[in-house]
């Protein structure tokens, strides 16, 4: 299998690293201006590995065939599209045009691009995933990664069935340590994860860091409650993910769950969440300005969601530095 990774951020560079750690014939789509350093230096991939029963460090340079645009010729039979939500709009028609009969992966953040994505492919092109078990930040030369054994690469078909290909790619995740787990449906838990995923930005940043909001009860209970909130607007979009997990755990009393957010925030998780915030600030403040527009489209009560706007200001100074 002939692997494209379209995308050179923490995801991008992980996945196509570990594939090409198991012997996968792997290409890495960067931006021009880092074609020559990648091809002549490498990537530096510092890397936190929680996978086994021991935490281990790693540090190594990855040198992967890299190029700067697609070409039908290369034949790819997989291309893995691992960018920020908001590059979505300009990547989809592009790789549309230029990838050719190649399986398109769509591994991250979706909510309404799951449109744009059926308006350029047909359904037999394309499925999607979320990276749920990488986290991690760039660095100046490469990326520093953590991989966690208590998640997983999510993966599932437009139509929720296991085809051929979801079993191929499956197969070659399994192979490389990326833990794939087969969602059945995929779209609902994807966008539900995004709610998610923007709302937990809004504590965070209110606190001034992940280390501070994962100490402070009060705000792990805030956090619960704009959760409910922001599932509610989910399902008012006809996202109904509330009975899927981890999603259903937050209908339970707050006192039951803020212990055991305490406990899945361990020190290392707190580590990983504080860089991918940083790295990732842009897209998720994007992310949950959309949640907060649609909820107030809807008339719906956000006060805890919407409460934490207030703070995007400051954090901006202090993420976009």
């Amino acid at each position: 299998m002939r692997i494209l990774v379209f995308g050179a951020g923490v995801i991008g560079i992980t996945y196509a690293w570990q594939l090409s750690e198991a012997g996968f014939d792997v290409s890495l789509l960067v931006r021009k201006q880092r074609l020559v350093r990648y091809s002549n230096s490498g990537i530096t991939i510092s890397c936190t590995d929680v996978r086994g029963k021991e935490k281990e460090y790693k540090k190594t340079v990855f040198r992967p065939r890299t190029i700067d645009r697609i070409d039908p010729n290369d034949r790819f039979d997989l291309i893995i599209t691992a960018i920020k939500n908001f590059q979505l709009n300009d990547a989809v028609p592009y790789i549309a045009k230029y990838s050719g009969n190649a399986h398109i992966l769509f591994l991250g953040h979706l909510w309404d691009e799951t449109q744009l994505i059926e308006k350029h492919f047909s359904k037999e092109r394309f499925f999607y995933g979320f990276p749920a078990m990488v986290l991690g930040a760039q660095t100046i030369n490469g990326i520093n990664c953590y991989l966690f054994g208590n998640s997983s690469t999510f993966l599932g078909e437009p139509n929720g069935k296991l085809s051929p290909r979801l079993a191929q790619v499956r197969g070659a995740f399994e192979g490389s340590g990326l833990q794939p787990r087969v969602l059945n449906p995929i779209e609902p838990w994807i966008k539900a994860h995004f709610a998610y995923q923007a709302t937990m930005m809004g504590p965070v940043i209110k606190a001034g860091s992940f280390r501070l909001f994962a100490d402070n009860k009060k705000l792990i209970g805030q956090l619960v409650r704009a959760v409910r909130e922001a599932l509610i607007v989910a399902r008012k979009a006809g996202i109904k993910a509330d009975g899927l997990f981890p999603f259903w755990l937050f209908k339970l009393p707050a006192f039951m769950v803020i212990p055991m957010l305490k406990k899945y925030f361990n020190p290392t998780m707190q580590a990983a969440m504080e860089a991918s915030i940083k790295y990732n600030f842009e897209e998720l403040k994007q992310m949950y300005l959309m949640l907060t527009k649609l909820a107030r489209q809807n008339n719906e009560k956000t006060i805890y969601l919407t409460s934490f706007e207030k703070y995007l200001p400051e954090a901006e100074k202090k993420f976009l530095q």
